[in-house]
């Protein structure tokens, strides 16, 4: 008997306790609105090279109408997060004043034609809009479809993984790309120094493993550079033209 009234008084005393503490932060938060402590909001913006400033804050004005305390901090950042090259955002409340706001860009590694529908891709295959100030910014390889009939949707995958295996794997012929072309099912690169490389689009990455192997065995005597075209075509074989040779 004794225990369980010694428990009771335990949970009352822990209810009053609650209560005390609530009270004292709802007062406390009171007195802030009232006298406007978390007003005058000021926005600090980091990470966005590309992105200007102001589109980002003319993005979240209308959500800072209120105290900083009562900013819905997730709907910034999904509303943030929706715009062109921007892949994620970090928001936080810097006490009293501040909202902090990190930006992490995308960033484009190809630009994509079609049928004279011009797009960037970054990394990760998302499709990004082009305009003058873009086109100025990423000097990136030019990537054509000259496949008439088959829609972009169709390249897009194998596009993104085979630019995701250059830029991790492979990133000194990345580089020095400069223009691929896609006809069917033969891809074509060009590279800054006016060497050709022929490979099959069905088994891609191997040939471009198999490439960058050859060019390990060139070194330091050759280049590609001295090549005026590089055929992957036949299953493991690297058949190569000499640049300044004939026959």
């Amino acid at each position: 008997m004794f225990k369980n009234k010694q428990i009771v008084i335990n949970i009352l005393i822990l209810f009053s306790f609650t209560i005390i503490i609530s009270t004292i932060i709802y007062s406390i938060q009171a007195y802030s609105y009232s006298i406007g402590l978390f007003d005058d909001c000021e926005i600090q913006i980091s990470g966005n090279d590309y992105i200007d400033a102001q589109l980002i804050e003319s993005e979240i004005y209308p959500q800072m109408r209120s105290s900083l305390l009562s900013v819905n901090l997730a709907d910034i950042q999904n509303k943030l997060e929706s715009m062109n090259y921007i892949e994620t955002v970090q928001v936080s409340r810097i006490l009293p004043h501040t909202l902090m706001i990190h930006i992490v860009e995308r960033s484009p590694v190809l630009l994509m034609n079609k049928a004279d529908i011009i797009t960037f891709m970054d990394k990760n295959g998302v499709l990004l809009p082009t305009d003058k100030k873009s086109l100025r910014t990423f000097p990136v390889p030019v990537l054509s479809i000259l496949d008439e009939k088959g829609p972009m949707d169709k390249y897009t995958v194998d596009i993104a993984e085979s630019f995701q295996f250059l830029i991790d794997k492979y990133p000194l012929f990345y580089k020095n790309l400069s223009e691929v072309k896609i006809k069917e099912d033969v891809w074509e690169f060009y590279s800054d120094y006016n060497t050709k490389i022929y490979a099959h689009a069905s088994c891609l990455t191997d040939q471009l493993n198999i490439l960058k192997d050859f060019e390990k065995t060139l070194h330091p005597i050759r280049n590609l550079e001295d090549y005026h075209y590089i055929d992957l075509r036949i299953k493991n074989q690297v058949i190569v033209k000499e640049k300044y040779r004939q026959g």
